[in-house]
Parts: C-alpha cells; sequence; structure tokens
C-alpha cells in the first residue's frame, strides 16, 4: 500500500508568535525573543535578494519601547498614525517579525506576489506580499543596496491598492 504525504510547505505554517501581545507593548521577555529573531534574521543569518544583503535602518531608535535599538527594528514593530505622525506599538505587526524571512526566501514560489512601485521620494521598492495571509515585506532599493522598510498584515484599503499594483505592474 502507498501513503502520498504532501509535505507542508514553510509559508503553510505561518502563525503568530505570541498568543497575546498587549497593545501597550511587549513584556520582557517577548521583546527579548523579538529582538532575538530580528538579530538573527538581519545580522547573524542576513536576508540576501539576488546576494545582494538586504540591510535595515541601523539608526538608534528614541522610541520608549525600543530606545536603543535599531529603527528597522521600531520600523517593523509600530504603525505610523495617520492623525499625529507618531509611531505606536502595533501587535500584530510585531507577532509576525519572523515570517519576514520566510517571505523573502520563498519569494520564487507563486503565493508570494511581487511587484515593485517607485517610493514618493524616488526609490524603488519591492514588493514581497503572501496574498493569502494578507501580509507584505517592502524592501527599499538604496542606490546598488536593499534596505528592508518594513513588513505588516494587509488591510482592505491596502489590499486594494496592492491588487491594482501588482495588476498594473505584470501588465
Amino acid at each position: 500500500m502507498r501513503m502520498n504525504f504532501e509535505e507542508e510547505h514553510e509559508l503553510d505554517l505561518v502563525e503568530d508568535l505570541f498568543d497575546y501581545l498587549d497593545i501597550d507593548g511587549p513584556d520582557k521577555e517577548q521583546m527579548y525573543t523579538l529582538y532575538g529573531i530580528f538579530k538573527k534574521d538581519m545580522i547573524e543569518e542576513p536576508i540576501f535578494i539576488n546576494l545582494v544583503q538586504v540591510g535595515y535602518n541601523s539608526k538608534k531608535s528614541k522610541h520608549p519601547l525600543f530606545r536603543g535599538k535599531p529603527e528597522g527594528f521600531e520600523h517593523i514593530c509600530t504603525r505610523e498614525s495617520k492623525h499625529s505622525g507618531k509611531r505606536h506599538f502595533d501587535p500584530e505587526r510585531t507577532n509576525k517579525i519572523h515570517w519576514i524571512k520566510t517571505v523573502i526566501n520563498h519569494r520564487q514560489d507563486p503565493r508570494v506576489k511581487y511587484f515593485e512601485r517607485i517610493h514618493y521620494k524616488g526609490q524603488n521598492q519591492q514588493y514581497y506580499w503572501l496574498k493569502d495571509k494578507d501580509y507584505v515585506v517592502i524592501i527599499r532599493e538604496i542606490t546598488v543596496k536593499l534596505q528592508l522598510v518594513t513588513a505588516f498584515k494587509v488591510d482592505e484599503l491596502n489590499r486594494n491598492n496592492f491588487k491594482r499594483w501588482y495588476e498594473d505592474y505584470h501588465k
């Protein structure tokens, strides 16, 4: 008797890191885990795209929760308020920090929708959209270097924009 077991793909297995993250920010142990993932994925075993290492904004954060840590880390754990312009902790975004490397490493998978757009400051940005999980990783091309800009759960407004941008890019 022959059994056919289909191996589950890493993209199918991505789940939130913690069962609960408080809206006010991670506790000490959660922060240790989150920053450990960031350091591992961005510094110790960095992400490469076409042999180019993906960097991050290493300027020290002044945000109360992330003071002294890189702004690149702060940026993937916070969301900018459209009203105040200040960045606020975003548990949903933060809880998926470990998805970034998985999505980039599986960018050739048909579930990851790739497109590019010019950022308002004139730099090209690469979008890696794991559509079925509504999650996107954004990488900015800075001269010949690449920089992780952010990654987040896609909301309804973004979903419509991403769909249109993806279709426009592939025309």
